[in-house]
């Protein structure tokens, strides 16, 4: 995932299982996931929160009788912010996401002018779409809730 500074980066898989809740999504795909093709079906930002749902499966190296590949692991997965202290995203409502990358931050945020902005430690979500809606929200706080879902 490239940021705004130009750098790429990956979420780091000790960060991300640091985070509440992120253990039982690990145990549930079998990994930290990029969340590589999930789509957003919800998002909703409020008074210091945020949290967005991602319709997520898990994509297989089976190749079903159509030549398509078998996805398995289908979820919706909750991401829900706390403490935000920056938001900075463009798009439409609708997303299918490209890839999605937690990291910290570790220079204040400048350029917001209307609030501080992120500050050092605070957490970095970003994702990038293959449409739709794209960019980053900052939070002191992040954690994730998981419910199955089928197919």
């Amino acid at each position: 995932m490239q940021g705004p500074d130009g750098n790429y980066w990956t979420t780091d898989n000790d960060l991300f299982l640091g985070l509440g809740g992120a253990r039982e999504v690990v145990d549930w795909f079998g990994y930290v996931p990029s969340f590589h093709d999930a789509t957003l079906i919800k998002f909703e930002l409020g008074k210091g929160s945020a949290q967005f749902a991602l319709q997520s499966f898990r994509i297989t190296n089976e190749v079903d009788e159509k030549g398509y590949f078998v996805l398995d692991c289908h979820a919706l997965v909750t991401v829900h912010l706390s403490g935000v202290t920056g938001v900075s995203l463009m798009g439409d409502a609708s997303s299918t996401i490209q890839e999605l990358g937690i990291r910290r931050v570790v220079v204040s945020q400048t350029g917001w002018d209307t609030v501080a902005g992120p500050a050092v430690g605070d957490y970095e979500v970003r994702w990038e779409s293959s449409w739709g809606l794209e960019g980053a929200i900052f939070a002191r706080d992040v954690r994730f809730s998981l419910a199955p879902a089928s197919a």
